[in-house]
């Protein structure tokens, strides 16, 4: 099975300036996320970018329950990230 492209450019920073653990950049197809995020949150937020780009026109209301019961679903399920180094 072939693997799929992320279709996303991701970028890991510290986001403390920006006063946010990511953000979505729709016009370059680009999310930054914190590098200090982990676990749950991670998926959380990566999530929450995603349906950002995905979905442009939808309010942050709706990015947020749809991202917020997706984690939820996704986590109680047994995903998690791990680093392969």
């Amino acid at each position: 099975m072939t693997q799929k492209k992320n279709p996303h450019k991701v970028i890991h920073r510290k986001l403390g300036k920006e006063r946010a653990y990511g953000l979505a950049h729709t016009e370059d197809n680009l999310m930054e996320l914190d590098e200090r995020l982990t676990g749950y949150r991670y998926m959380l937020y990566a999530l929450h970018e995603h349906f950002h780009l995905k979905h442009p026109k939808w309010s942050e209301t709706k990015v947020r329950q749809e991202c917020s019961k997706t984690a939820r679903f996704m986590w109680n399920l047994g995903f998690r990230k791990v680093d392969i180094k």
